[in-house]
């Protein structure tokens, strides 16, 4: 009888599993906002970043520092030369809240390019999705021997 107990709860959580897939539109429209983030980093466009960001952003730098909306949308100011996202990554946590999971390839101007992972959690808010917490850790070169 436990045996049956079991394979029934973990058919029951197998099937809430599936039922939380995420839509090729959902998908869609998060790529979308991973596409305006890049373009409001390439172009120092903070009125662009302010519409992806939610009011109650918390971002965590690959240092660790946290920084706000308001602090996010003024380092938007500090361009980039090059920006590219790759390898990105879906988990539906819950109705209407997405988390992302990407690598991210960016050089400041001045400054060398660096690979960092990005996990980004989104939230859909009204029409649109935006984000409302975001961590970033640098990728560490591998030594060539």
């Amino acid at each position: 009888m436990k045996l049956v107990a079991t394979i029934f709860c973990t058919l029951f959580i197998y099937m809430g599993c599936i039922s939380q897939e995420i839509s090729t539109a959902e998908k869609e429209q998060i790529l979308l906002q991973i596409t305006n983030l890049k373009t409001a980093h390439l172009n120092s466009d903070a009125v662009l970043a302010d519409k992806i960001y939610h009011d109650n952003l918390i971002l965590t730098s690959q240092s660790g520092k946290k920084y706000s909306k308001k602090e996010a949308l003024a380092n938007i100011k500090n361009a980039f030369e090059s920006y590219e996202n790759s390898d990105i990554s879906f988990l539906n946590i819950d109705t209407n809240v997405i988390l992302t999971n990407y690598s991210n390839k960016r050089k400041f101007k001045g400054l060398d390019e660096g690979e960092y992972r990005l996990t980004v959690v989104w939230k859909k808010q009204e029409t649109n999705w935006v984000i409302i917490s975001m961590q970033s850790s640098k990728i560490k070169k591998k030594n060539k021997r």
